[in-house]
C-alpha cells in the first residue's frame, strides 16, 4: 500500500456538495488533479442555503466563478429585506432593510478605506449553486467526477490513502489510491466515521417542517411587499428563493414529528395564515438542525471539510459559507505540499485556522436562532393585529425587539474579520496584539492571519484579484523587497511582487510597507522592511521551517 507510484490521483474528495466542488476547483486552479466521488446521480433538489456571503463571493471570484453564481441567483436589483409580520393578511411590525446587490456595488465603489468587501452578497439557492459548480467540474480536465459512487471506508498508511467506493446501482466495488483524501461528505460523514473522529455540541436542537414549492400567487405571498425572508409572529418563515415563483416555508413542529406525517399544503396554510395557491410541490421533509464541531479536522493524510466537520443552524448563513472557506484554505495548502514547496506544518495549520472559526460560527448561528424562537413567546396573537392603542403598543414593542436583534444578516465582523492569529504558519512580532473581533463590525487590518483588505487598484479592479496562486508581496515603497523575493525563489516558493508605491491610496489601509499575502488572501507576515532572515520567514509561512533550517545547517557545515 505504501508506494505512491500507482496513485489514481493526488487527492480523492468524498462528497460533491458545494464544499467538495469548490475544493476540486481550487485544487485544479493550483494545478492538482482530484477524483470527486458523489453518491447521488445529480446535484441536490433541496434549497438548503439561500445566500452566498461577501467573503465566499470573494473566494469564488478568485476561481472565476462569481459571475456564474450570480447568473444562477436572484437578479441584482432585488433587496435582501427581511420582514416581520403577524401573517400575510395581518400587520407588519418590523423590517430589516438590507441592500440589493446593485446597491451594495455602489457602496463598495465609493469605499476606499478597506472596510468594504470586494464583492456583494448573492441570494441563490444552494441547489442552483451546486448545479453551477458541478457543471464547471464536469468541464474541468483536472477533476474526475465519479457518481453515483458511495464511499464505504477509508484506510491509510504513512504514504497512501485507500478509499473504498461502491456503485449505487450496480454494487461494483473499487479502491482509489491517493496521496491525500478529504471528507466533504456531509453531516453523516462516512469518512469521519472511518477515522473515528467525535464531535462536540448538541444534536437536533429543534424540529422543522420544510415545504419547497412553486406558486405564482405573488399577490398573496408579497402582500407586505418584496422580501427575502418573511418571519411570522407564530414562528414560521417564508423565503423568496427567486423573486418569481419558487418559495420555501419552514415551520417548527413537535420533536416527534416524522417525514410523511405532515400535510405540506396545510403547513403552508398554517404558516402564512391565508390559503396560498401552490402550482407545484417541489420538496417537503422534516429536518433537525445540529450545532456540532468535530474534535479533529485531520487524521494523518485524511482531512474533513464542510458539514463533515461542522454543523450549524442556517440562521446567519454560516454553514455553506464556512465550508467554502475550508475548501480554499485546505486546497491551496494541499497543492503546495504536493508541488513540493509546502511542508507538513502547512497541513497542520488547516485545523488550527479553521476549527476556531467553526466554533464561533456555530455559537453565533444558535444565538441568531434564539431571536426567532423568542418571537412566539413575546407575541400575543390575540392583540398583535388589534386596532387599539394596546395593539399599537404591542406591535411597537415587537418592532423594538426586532430592531435590537438584527445581527443575523449584518454580522460582517463574523464574515470578514476572523484572524488566524494562532496559526503555526503566520508570523507576527511579539509586540503585535491581535485585533479584538467585533461580530457586527469589520475593521480592516493586515495583522498576520487576517483577511487582506479590499482596496481598489488604479485599473478599477480589487487588490484581492492579485491573491490567487502562490504568495504575493504587496509593496508600498519598502527599500529592500528583493531580498524576500530572492529568498522565495531560492526555496522554490512562488511569490509575486505587487509594487504600489508609498503614495498609493492603499498604503494607509495596508499599515506596513511590506505585506506578504497567501493564496487564500490572508496575511502571512507584514513589516516595514524585509526581515533579517528572509529564508527563515519563507520557511515559516510555508510550513517547512525545520526542514529548511536543517538544510541550511548542513550546507554551512559542508562549506566549513
Amino acid at each position: 500500500m505504501s508506494s505512491q507510484a500507482t496513485l489514481d490521483a493526488p487527492v480523492v474528495i468524498a462528497g460533491a456538495g458545494p464544499v467538495g466542488l469548490v475544493l476540486a476547483l481550487e485544487l485544479s486552479h493550483q494545478g492538482v488533479r482530484s477524483i470527486l466521488v458523489e453518491r447521488q446521480p445529480t446535484t441536490t433538489t433541496f434549497p438548503k442555503m439561500d445566500v452566498t456571503n461577501a467573503r465566499s463571493m470573494e473566494l469564488l471570484a478568485r476561481l472565476g466563478l462569481a459571475d456564474l453564481v450570480r447568473a444562477a441567483g436572484v437578479p441584482s436589483q432585488h433587496s435582501f429585506d427581511v420582514i416581520f409580520a403577524s401573517s400575510l393578511a395581518g400587520r407588519e411590525f418590523g423590517r430589516w432593510r438590507l441592500p440589493s446587490v446593485d446597491e451594495m456595488r455602489a457602496e463598495i465603489a465609493g469605499c476606499t478605506d478597506g472596510s468594504a468587501p470586494a464583492e456583494p452578497w448573492q441570494r441563490a439557492m444552494q441547489a442552483d449553486v451546486e448545479a453551477v459548480l458541478m457543471r464547471r467540474c464536469l468541464e474541468d480536465d483536472m477533476v474526475d467526477v465519479q457518481r453515483p459512487w458511495r464511499v464505504t471506508g477509508v484506510t491509510q498508511d504513512a504514504d497512501v490513502v485507500e478509499t473504498t467506493i461502491v456503485h449505487a446501482n450496480t454494487g461494483e466495488r473499487r479502491v482509489l489510491r491517493s496521496a491525500y483524501a478529504v471528507g466533504c461528505d456531509g453531516a453523516r460523514s462516512q469518512v469521519r466515521a472511518s477515522l473515528g473522529i467525535e464531535q462536540e455540541g448538541a444534536e437536533e436542537v429543534a424540529t422543522f417542517a420544510l415545504v419547497h414549492f412553486r406558486s405564482r400567487d405573488r399577490e398573496r405571498l408579497q402582500a407586505h411587499g418584496q422580501f427575502w425572508h418573511l418571519f411570522f409572529a407564530t414562528g414560521g418563515i417564508v423565503i423568496s428563493q427567486d423573486e418569481d415563483e419558487v418559495w420555501t416555508v419552514h415551520s417548527q413542529v413537535p420533536p416527534e414529528t416524522q417525514p410523511g406525517s405532515v400535510d405540506p399544503v396545510a403547513v403552508v396554510r398554517n404558516v402564512c395564515g391565508v390559503p396560498v395557491e401552490i402550482d407545484e410541490m417541489l420538496e417537503h421533509t422534516i429536518w433537525r438542525p445540529n450545532v456540532l464541531v468535530a474534535d479533529r479536522y485531520r487524521a494523518g493524510r485524511v482531512f474533513l471539510a464542510g458539514d463533515a466537520c461542522h454543523q450549524v443552524i442556517p440562521t446567519g448563513g454560516y454553514g455553506m459559507n464556512t465550508g467554502l472557506a475550508d475548501a480554499v484554505d485546505l486546497g491551496w495548502k494541499l497543492a503546495a505540499v504536493i508541488d513540493g514547496w509546502g511542508g507538513e506544518a502547512l497541513l497542520d495549520s488547516y485545523e488550527a485556522e479553521r476549527r476556531p472559526v467553526a466554533l464561533r460560527n456555530r455559537d453565533w448561528s444558535f444565538r441568531h436562532l434564539s431571536v426567532h424562537l423568542q418571537m412566539p413567546e413575546r407575541a400575543d396573537v390575540a392583540l398583535i393585529d388589534d386596532d387599539s392603542d394596546a395593539g399599537a403598543r404591542h406591535r411597537a414593542e415587537l418592532g423594538e425587539f426586532v430592531a435590537a436583534n438584527n445581527g443575523e444578516n449584518t454580522s460582517v465582523g463574523i464574515e470578514l474579520g476572523y484572524v488566524y492569529a494562532r496559526s503555526p504558519v503566520v508570523a507576527s512580532t511579539a509586540e503585535d496584539e491581535p485585533p479584538e473581533l467585533d461580530p457586527l463590525v469589520y475593521r480592516p487590518t493586515t495583522f498576520p492571519g487576517a483577511r487582506a483588505p479590499h482596496v481598489p487598484l488604479a485599473d478599477g479592479g480589487s487588490i484581492l484579484s492579485c491573491f490567487s496562486r502562490g504568495f504575493t508581496l504587496v509593496d508600498h515603497g519598502a527599500p529592500d523587497p528583493a531580498r524576500l523575493l530572492d529568498a522565495a525563489a531560492a526555496l522554490g516558493v512562488p511569490m509575486t511582487h505587487v509594487a504600489l508605491g508609498p503614495d498609493a491610496a492603499s498604503a494607509s489601509v495596508y499599515e506596513r510597507r511590506l505585506v506578504l499575502v497567501r493564496p487564500d488572501g490572508h496575511v502571512a507576515w507584514r513589516g516595514d522592511d524585509a526581515p533579517d532572515d528572509c529564508d527563515a520567514l519563507v520557511a515559516h509561512v510555508t510550513g517547512r521551517g525545520e526542514r529548511v533550517a536543517t538544510a541550511s545547517a548542513t550546507a554551512k557545515e559542508s562549506a566549513a
